[in-house]
Order: structure tokens, then C-alpha cells, then sequence
């Protein structure tokens, strides 16, 4: 196993301890917050199932109106309807945070429907495409707003896994090898010294004897 290159003392150990507890508590920490996107990505995933259906049906909705327009009035007067056409919405987008990700709040304000075409070439099924639109607006927006927050999520646990791995297979490791061979280290010269503590005194005995 691999060790950090560290000379065996104690100083030397309490420190390496000290950041072996810490990179401990780190890697808790961080498993936490793995577990919090995880459960948070899978959350959004569900909203955005929902949300997208939704979306999916009012476009599909407005998708037959326009056809029903363009059988009725023709391609051409549906393109000079759609350019008087505006929403007027206004869109706010804000950010909260999660687990330390900047996650957006999108807000959309519609006013009333009011069609900039008159009624010349024009008819029911044009405002009818104009309404489904303007109503699948605030699950677009809501989409998009999930979807980028998905997105965000998705990046952070990626970094968050990537630290858990380091210090699950690589620091701990290496940190606990280095400890442990230091301990050993320590110890054996520990035994060393006590082992010529006790020679010296039994030569001082032997010298002292001959003296009597």
C-alpha cells in the first residue's frame, strides 16, 4: 500500500491523525450529500415526466387547431396571423440553492389573450391555436426550469461521487497505511530504546559489582 512520505514521529502522527479523523468526516459528509441529489434527482425526474406530458398534450392540442386553421383559411393567412400574434409574458428566473447547487425558479406572467389579428381570414380555430399555446407557455417554462435544474444536479453528483471515491480508495487508504506503518515504526523504536535502557543499567550493575 502506498504511503505518504512522512519521517515516523510522533508529531508527525497526531497530525495524520487529526486529517485522517477530518477526511473521515468529509467523506460522511459527503456520502449525505450524494444521497440528497440522488434523492432530489429522482424527485425532479418525476415532476418532469409529469410536466412534459402535459406540455406534450396542450402542444399536441394546439398542433390540431393549426391544422384545422390551415384546412379553413389557408397556410398563408395562418403565417400573417401567427406574426400579429404576441403573448406579452414576462419571464423571472431566480435561483435558490441546494446542497450547495444553484438551482433556477422560473415565474411566468401571462396577460390577457388579446389576438393582434383581425378578422379578416381568420377564424375560431386560429384563436383556438393561440389559446393552447399561450396555456402550454407555464409548463414550458416549468420544463425548462426543471430540466436545467436536472442538469445541474446531475454535474454535482458527478463531482460529489468523484470526491467520495478519492477519499473512499485513495487519501483513507493511504492515510491509515502511512498511521499504521508510523505506529509501527514508533513502536519498534520504542522497544529499541528500552532495549538499551536495560543494557546500560545492566552494565552499570556489572561495573559497580567489580568496584566492591
Amino acid at each position: 500500500m502506498e504511503r505518504l512520505p512522512l519521517s515516523a514521529n510522533k508529531s508527525n502522527l497526531l497530525r495524520l491523525a487529526e486529517e485522517l479523523s477530518f477526511a473521515r468526516d468529509g467523506l460522511e459528509l459527503l456520502d449525505e450529500k450524494k444521497q440528497a441529489l440522488m434523492a432530489h434527482i429522482d424527485s425532479l425526474s418525476t415532476k418532469a415526466e409529469r410536466v412534459r406530458a402535459g406540455m406534450s398534450l396542450a402542444l399536441g392540442e394546439a398542433y390540431g387547431h393549426l391544422q384545422q386553421a390551415i384546412v379553413a383559411h389557408g397556410r398563408l393567412a395562418c403565417e400573417r396571423a401567427a406574426l400579429a400574434i404576441r403573448a406579452g409574458e414576462e419571464v423571472v428566473v431566480r435561483e435558490k440553492s441546494f446542497m450547495g447547487v444553484a438551482l433556477p425558479v422560473v415565474r411566468i406572467s401571462l396577460p390577457k389573450l388579446l389576438p393582434g389579428y383581425g378578422f379578416l381570414e381568420t377564424g375560431v380555430s386560429m384563436d383556438a391555436v393561440a389559446t393552447s399555446i399561450r396555456g402550454s407557455l407555464e409548463a414550458i417554462a416549468e420544463l425548462a426550469e426543471i430540466e436545467v435544474g436536472l442538469f445541474r444536479l446531475m454535474a454535482e453528483i458527478k463531482r460529489t461521487i468523484k470526491r467520495v471515491n478519492a477519499l473512499e480508495n485513495i487519501y483513507i487508504p493511504v492515510y491509515e497505511a502511512t498511521i499504521k506503518h508510523m505506529e509501527g515504526s514508533l513502536q519498534e523504536k520504542e522497544r529499541e530504546f528500552l532495549f538499551q535502557l536495560k543494557r546500560q543499567k545492566a552494565r552499570r550493575g556489572e561495573v559497580g559489582n567489580g568496584f566492591v
